[in-house]
């Protein structure tokens, strides 16, 4: 892929109302001057229904590359050209690279979880791994975990995605309302878009953790955060999902660039996001 300083890079997180609430333009701004290139990275924000003539559009308006993020991982395939082979083996993808007639589809998901919670784990006995959530986020994060060795079960909200997913996967599906009957687990992995109690309305998951269990929510920049919580409870450690952001953009600006600006200046850019979202109270 060409990179002459003088083309232009317009680049944007399609995704819904909470794309102006990401680190991700600030991140992928910062990664472009960098490495001397001249672009902008745009939030876009678009309904579901929307998204057939939003993608029309998007052709047209010369985005070299997207990201994408909730609720659109996976209705978004229908519209591309064509899918990596990890974006395949995930089912869902997070990353648009500029193909002829359209955008090609790939996914830095998996990966990026990797680099960020997996790839220094020193217990590599761990025996009992929860996923939540049944989206995009949720394949990423299967797979993710069965490279590390690690087999994950899963439980969602909607007990009929929940066995769709477990089917495609061969997975272990544990039902909503029957997670304390489970475990213990000595890792939990929130991949669902909500991180307190208030947002698991009428009433949060009951999770049965091993002492000192790992705790990820891929979610960042929560005020109240219920897996924050629990592994204080547990004796645990926690960890949000900036790190996995920062691991992924930079995977997704090397695919579309095929420059690596190294992660400095990812994590440079979350770490002033972080900074302005507790002044702000965000």
């Amino acid at each position: 892929m060409a990179t002459k300083r003088d083309e232009r890079w317009l680049l944007g997180l399609l995704g819904g109302p909470r794309v102006y609430y990401s680190p991700s333009p600030s991140m992928h701004r910062s990664a472009l001057n960098c490495c001397a290139l001249e672009g902008e990275y745009l939030a876009l924000e678009v309904n579901p229904e929307h998204l057939p003539l939003a993608m029309a559009e998007l052709k047209h308006a010369g985005y070299r590359g997207l990201n994408v993020t909730t609720p659109h991982k996976i209705s978004v395939i229908e519209f591309l050209v064509g899918l990596s082979d990890e974006a395949k083996a995930i089912g869902s993808v997070n990353t648009l690279i500029q193909a002829d007639g359209g955008f090609y589809g790939e996914n830095t998901d998996a990966r990026g979880f990797h680099g960020a919670y997996l790839a220094d784990l020193k217990d590599p006995g761990l025996t009992r791994a929860l996923v939540l959530g049944s989206g995009g986020a949720s394949r990423a994060v299967i797979v993710a975990l069965r490279r590390a060795g690690i087999e994950p079960w899963l439980s969602a909200r909607d007990p009929y995605k929940a066995g769709a997913l477990g089917r495609e996967f061969g997975l272990r599906v544990l039902a909503w309302d029957g997670l304390a009957g489970g475990g213990p687990f000595d890792l939990l992995v929130n991949a669902t878009s909500c991180s307190s109690a208030a947002d698991f309305s009428p009433t949060p998951p009951e999770i049965n953790l091993a002492q000192g269990a790992r705790v990820i929510d891929i979610n960042y920049g929560r005020v109240s955060n219920l897996f924050e919580d629990l592994a204080a409870k547990s004796g645990g450690d926690f960890r949000d999902g900036l790190a996995m952001l920062a691991h992924q953009a930079r995977l997704s600006f090397w695919h579309w660039t095929s420059q690596d600006p190294g992660l400095g200046p990812f994590q440079a850019s979350l770490e002033n996001y972080l900074r302005e979202s507790r002044k702000s109270g965000h």
